[in-house]
């Protein structure tokens, strides 16, 4: 007798594989970010998140026989707005002959692989606030991933402990970062760190207090090259209107003829800002590189290199709101349904669709949703020097 599959127990499979594979890219947000999840839209696409900023007020003392009510504080729940304006989706179509024709053909297995990238795109955009304006607190000294290991872990611990950051911690490093830290024998030895995930798994977990994950979706939020409006050489000023560096900030330079004294694919800090000028040093709040004609076509690049963060609170605010199809629309719908992961707040519509001309079927999975900067003092960027 031949074993079929009931129509609904397939999609109900389709469905929580994509929303198993989802869970496990995008639980790097969960860690960092205030996430509100099925939100519904009222009269506009903006919704207000609330977030609970990190405390700073200090304790007070009481005289003897003294009021309470007196030293009474008060609590603060900020909430800023969070406009839901990104839209991502993954489906795949298959006609019925292939689906007659090519028996190996599992919509299951295609639906976790949707999932997996749909969560990646999801949480590649939503990193991409984590920049050096939104964030501009203490970073670990630079360092390469080859060079990254606990000790620079203990470094941005001891960071936070020193700005009074509550425990609940979190670290999420690029692959790079996070392999060459899995290597270190401290790690990899389960008679020191207590547990064999990290060789079985290449997962720590636990390490100075920060609960630690790997994402790929880390981004470096390098620039592109961006055309100088004049380079004045007597003064050794670079200019160009609101060009948005702050004194610190690395660039590279690249021209149709370089101006004598700067090289190309060098390191330079940024001094002496002002709102459309700047000079250039070969270290950080050195003096300014001379240089001693205007060369032609000068234009900079700025390097952020960000190779990861440590994070505390909700320095992320991010929102998903689906968006129904109206009643007329979803008639036409084979099927339409949406489902929340409890674990990271994401919520992904399904729909399928049929196409009778092509004797063709569709089926997406699709994610509503916002973000923007929350509590800016928690969030500490790791930087690469490369």
């Amino acid at each position: 007798m031949a074993n079929t599959i009931d129509s609904e127990l397939q999609l109900t499979e389709i469905l929580d594989s994509a929303l198993t594979a989802f869970r496990r890219a995008v639980l790097p947000l969960r860690s960092f970010a205030t996430v509100y999840s099925d939100v519904e839209l009222k009269g506009d696409d903006k919704i207000a998140v609330p977030y609970y900023p990190l405390s700073t007020s200090n304790s007070q003392t009481r005289a003897a026989d003294g009021s309470y009510k007196s030293l009474v504080t008060s609590t603060t729940t900020n909430a800023r707005e969070v406009t839901i304006d990104k839209n991502k989706v993954q489906g795949l179509s298959f006609t019925g002959r292939e689906r007659a024709r090519q028996p190996m053909f599992d919509p299951v297995r295609h639906g976790e692989l949707k999932g997996h990238k749909l969560a990646l795109d999801v949480i590649e955009d939503v990193f991409s606030v984590v920049t050096k304006a939104n964030f501009s607190g203490d970073t670990i000294a630079a360092s390469t991933a080859a060079n990254f290991d606990e000790e620079d872990v203990a470094d941005l611990a001891q960071q936070c402990a020193e700005d009074d950051w509550p425990e609940m911690r979190s670290m999420v490093l690029n692959p790079a970062f996070h392999y060459n830290l899995v290597k270190q024998p401290a790690l990899i030895d389960q008679s020191q760190s207590g547990s064999g995930a990290v060789l079985r798994e290449g997962s720590i977990m636990n390490l100075m207090g920060f609960e630690t994950m790997m994402s790929n979706g880390v981004k470096t939020n390098n620039g592109t090259a961006t055309a100088l409006t004049s380079v004045t050489n007597a003064s050794n000023l670079f200019t160009l209107a609101s060009h948005g560096l702050t004194d610190g900030d690395v660039i590279q330079f690249t021209a149709t003829t370089l101006p004598t004294g700067i090289s190309g694919s060098t390191d330079y800090y940024v001094i002496s800002a002002t709102t459309d000028t700047f000079q250039v040093s070969a270290t950080e709040g050195g003096s300014a590189v001379a240089i001693s004609d205007d060369g032609t076509a000068v234009a900079f690049t700025e390097y952020e290199r960000i190779a990861g963060f440590v994070a505390a609170g909700s320095p992320v605010l991010c929102a998903f709101a689906p968006v129904p199809p109206t009643d007329g629309v979803r008639q036409l719908l084979i099927d339409y349904r949406q489902v929340t992961d409890q674990a990271s707040g994401a919520v992904l519509e399904y729909k399928r669709i049929a196409y009778p001309d092509t004797d063709e079927e569709a089926q997406f999975i699709e994610a509503h949703y916002g973000y923007a900067v929350g509590e800016g003092a928690g969030l500490k960027r790791i930087i690469s020097t490369t």
